[in-house]
């Protein structure tokens, strides 16, 4: 299974490198370039609110908790943004998260892409000790809303695959 989380680390960070990630860039790109970039530029268009929804556990559905219900909230910058915020997990326990994010898009397509978020979560078998987790997602989007699709491996202490669902919708 180390293997398999390996090979989509590699595919989502090759895809980092050739895929055009310019969802989040203004229209007017002199008003927000690089040079100006700030993570505290008070742009709410770069703020999104992301509600966690549910979750799916193909071998072991009975036992978890597939109702994660949650809130947390994204910046995006030109690059990349910033995550954080809360869920109810499928351990039934509270979870916390913080961690820097990355998404791409394919060329011209912009309504469908992949991304990745890495950092720190808490309310798993260490209870609230945060822990380092890895969460590569492929998400849909139309005008403001996104519906990100999470894939959690099999890996380490996790004892089993899980598919998470979120929606995001853009303060702009």
């Amino acid at each position: 299974m180390l293997r398999h989380a390996l090979l989509l680390l590699l595919l989502f960070t090759s895809a980092f490198l050739y895929a055009d990630d310019d969802i989040y860039v203004a229209k007017d790109k002199d008003q927000y370039s690089s040079e100006k970039e700030s993570i505290f530029d008070g742009n709410f268009e770069r703020l999104a609110l992301q509600i966690n929804l549910a979750s799916y556990h193909p071998g072991n559905a009975d036992e978890y908790n597939q109702f994660n219900r949650g809130i947390g909230l994204e910046y995006h910058l030109d690059s990349f943004f910033l995550a954080g915020g809360y869920f109810w997990n499928s351990l039934y326990r509270d979870s916390f998260y913080a961690g820097v994010g990355k998404e791409v898009t394919f060329g011209d397509v912009e309504w469908i892409g992949v991304g990745a978020i890495g950092g720190l979560i808490t309310g798993y078998n260490d209870g609230q000790e945060p822990r380092p987790a890895l969460v590569p997602y492929v998400f849909l989007t139309k005008d403001r809303y996104t519906l990100k699709i999470h894939y959690l491996p099999e890996l380490g202490d996790v004892e089993d695959d899980a598919i998470g669902f979120a929606v995001r919708i853009r303060f702009d």
